[in-house]
């Protein structure tokens, strides 16, 4: 069947993407699951945490329309976006733009520090991303290909005209600094983060899973549950448009389909925090309510997370005098933390305790590097069978 083939390749991009940009698993997930719902993703967080070439791999990992990216400043102009004006049009007394290679031709795009886009181009900007449509002669606007747009920004957006170019992305990510030591020095020997997948979908394989998708089920519980999150978050002070509720149902369909499932079940509810959040710090207020209708072991997951990064980082602080001591303390106490999580993964799914396994991946780096800390050793002499330490 063919769309179980394009479904293979979108899980095979995800797996050549999570590869080769790491610590980026829900980033890559969400971002294929908002391709195959057609809707915009929001890439933000401090310079150099790999938005950019997160973005750009995943664009051009389509085929079969035109990719168009900017690096959008104060300045730019609408010709950079939409076109020049025609020369014919202007003699014909027609206003109209040459729109070749540009925005409105594009089916996937790319638009970098797109918060730095001027009250020049907004209008046009917002009908474009929202709307797919562009005015090219004043008389009727034009439908245009635009399947998905994909933002990035080094910082929120500042004031009220670009709140409204903000709310069209329904997906957002707050991309951090790689975490894992070793995944670090990866990236620093080149190990990782060069080239692009192999994997590539096309156009009709998109609208092919687009339609795919559609055909997941959402139960009537859980749609009685995402009623019970929206009331309970805007109680909470994070409140989203009825528009954005409906849209994000359509990414839980997407995800679902992702995972090989046919129904949308509670461990895709977390992608809620990924959609609703205004301000970066309303993702723990979201992570706590979904958890209560959703998968509780995702909660779970960031705070085992945050309490050994907590750890981690005090060792990481220590002055040299204290940092043996400190050493053997962190360890300690992420071992039990660790034991934890094999207690709550036994028995239990993977899908189930994906956010479990991820959390216990890193902080099994964090008790490596801290195991070599007080061996006083070299990683290359770990495993070698020179040396052999429990992790």
């Amino acid at each position: 069947m063919t769309g179980n083939k394009a479904l293979e390749k979108a899980k095979k991009l995800q797996q050549e993407l999570n590869f080769n940009i790491v610590e980026r698993e829900s980033e890559i997930e969400g971002s294929i699951a908002a391709l195959i719902s057609k809707v915009h993703v929001l890439f933000l967080g401090p310079p150099g945490t790999a938005k950019s070439l997160l973005a750009e791999n995943i664009c051009k990992a389509i085929v079969g329309g035109k990719f168009f990216r900017w690096l959008m400043t104060k300045y730019t102009t609408p010709e950079e976006l939409f076109g020049p004006p025609s020369l014919k049009g202007l003699e014909n007394d027609e206003y109209r733009r040459i729109t070749k290679n540009k925005l409105p031709e594009a089916v996937i795009s790319f638009l970098d520090e797109i918060f730095k886009a001027n009250s020049a181009i907004l209008n046009s900007l917002l009908t474009a991303i929202n709307e797919r449509k562009f005015d090219n002669n004043g008389s009727a606007a034009m439908d245009i290909p635009l399947l998905s747009c994909f933002g990035a920004s080094n910082e929120l957006p500042q004031g009220e005209e670009l709140g409204a170019l903000y709310d069209r992305f329904l997906m957002r990510y707050w991309v951090k600094e790689i975490q894992d030591d070793n995944n670090f020095c990866n990236l620093l020997s080149g190990t990782i983060g060069n080239g692009a997948p192999s994997v590539q979908l096309t156009i009709a394989e998109i609208n092919e899973l687009n339609t795919l998708s559609k055909e997941v089920k959402v139960t009537q519980e859980l749609m009685s549950n995402l009623r019970k999150i929206q009331i309970d978050l805007k109680n909470k002070g994070v409140t989203a448009s009825d528009r954005r509720w409906k849209s994000a149902v359509d990414v839980l369909k997407s995800l679902s389909l992702l995972r090989g499932q046919d129904e949308v079940t509670g461990d895709e509810l977390e992608a809620l925090a990924d959609m609703m959040w205004q301000k970066p710090e309303d993702r723990r207020i979201i992570l706590e309510v979904v958890s209560q209708y959703g998968n509780p072991l995702n909660l779970k997951a960031i705070e085992y997370l945050d309490m050994g990064k907590e750890v981690y980082d005090k060792w990481g602080q220590a002055g040299s005098d204290d940092k043996d001591m400190m050493a053997i303390q962190a360890h300690k106490q992420i071992k039990e933390i660790l034991k934890n999580i094999k207690s709550d993964v036994h028995g239990r799914s993977d899908l189930e305790t994906r956010k479990l396994q991820e959390t216990q991946s890193t902080l099994q780096g964090y008790v490596k590097t801290l195991t070599m800390q007080m061996l006083d050793i070299d990683e290359d002499e770990i495993g070698t069978g020179t040396i052999n330490v429990d992790f």
